[in-house]
């Protein structure tokens, strides 16, 4: 755990006055008595937009009071993350992020309004492996022809994604060190137009949330390689993992998680990660998120922490080897 992660929870345990309560006593006091807010720091019809919505009906349920969901997107998740970062630490205001505004954006941007340490981690809500695909075109039908194929022809395959310094960016630069093979990045204006290009064979290859590409996989438009997670994926039994496809430090997951401001209490996250982990146990929600492609993952503050901690410096390392800014 980074100094930055380990400060943020202690301050979480000093900062209030019900700081020592339980989680039962921080109940009793009436907690929540009026709506939470949950800020999405991206615009609405995303994948992380869409999960925290299915989540707060959840959480709605569980707390006995209205959750409100408000999209404030912007410098990649910066703005809204700011606004989280200046509230009260009382639970009223957390923020629904996806990973690269947690372990990307503090390493690349030139001005950061807020550090990570006047965040406090909240829970890990669920974890969205990448798959690797492929145009059929390409001719390649395993990852391992795939590298051989790149290998063959330097600099002949190119890679779309949402844009520079995504998850889905970040991962094909990943692929191409773990591979060692020379791949060409073209970043487009949103995850859509490089969908589109890569059915078209404009570009032959992205690494790709697989809610995104399912579908077109399915329906044999595109050739899912290699799922970059931990284990296959229901909804492809088929498509291996990277490491079984012999890529095994190729993992790669566009996850989701709330975080709060600094000096949450004790007290208020466990409270907050029980009800997280109740919502996630609906089976409305464990259906719609297994349809979606989505792990639920409900994990602790101290858990979530740590594997923040351990994804930004995969990410920060990445970007300072590939030079990348935001201005």
């Amino acid at each position: 755990m980074t100094n930055t992660t380990r400060r943020t929870l202690v301050l979480g345990a000093l900062a209030l006055p019900f700081a020592s309560l339980s989680t039962r006593a921080l109940a009793q006091a009436g907690w929540p008595d009026r709506p939470l807010r949950i800020i999405v720091p991206l615009a609405p019809g995303g994948s992380a937009d869409a999960v925290c919505r299915l989540l707060s009906n959840g959480l709605g349920q569980v707390l006995g009071q209205t959750v409100v969901v408000e999209n404030k997107p912007g410098a990649g998740g910066i703005t809204g993350l700011s606004e989280v970062a200046r509230a009260k630490p009382d639970g009223y205001t957390l923020g629904y992020s996806l990973a690269g505004a947690l372990t990307v954006a503090p390493h690349i941007a030139t001005r950061m309004p807020y550090q990570m340490s006047d965040l406090t981690p909240v829970s890990q809500v669920v974890a969205v492996p990448e798959i690797i695909v492929v145009n059929p075109k390409l001719g390649v039908k395993t990852l391992q022809e795939l590298i051989a194929y790149a290998r063959a022809n330097p600099g002949k395959v190119n890679f779309g994604s949402a844009g520079n310094a995504t998850i889905p960016h970040l991962g094909g630069e990943l692929f191409k060190r773990t591979a060692n093979i020379d791949i060409v990045h073209i970043p487009y204006r949103g995850s859509g137009p490089a969908l589109n290009d890569l059915l078209a064979g404009q570009v032959q290859m992205m690494v790709s949330d697989i809610t995104l590409v399912r579908s077109h996989i399915e329906a044999g438009r595109l050739i899912g390689l290699a799922v970059a997670g931990p284990a296959r994926v229901s909804e492809l039994p088929k498509v291996p993992t990277t490491a079984e496809a012999g890529v095994p430090g190729m993992v790669v997951s566009n996850w989701h998680g709330i975080v709060g401001p600094a000096g949450m209490p004790p007290a208020l996250l466990q409270t907050l990660h029980a009800a997280i982990r109740k919502a996630i146990d609906m089976p409305e929600i464990k259906q719609r998120l297994e349809k979606e492609g989505a792990d639920a993952v409900a994990s602790s503050s101290a858990e979530f922490g740590t594997f923040l901690a351990k994804e930004s410096s995969v990410w920060g390392g990445l970007t300072k080897e590939l030079g990348i800014k935001w201005d």
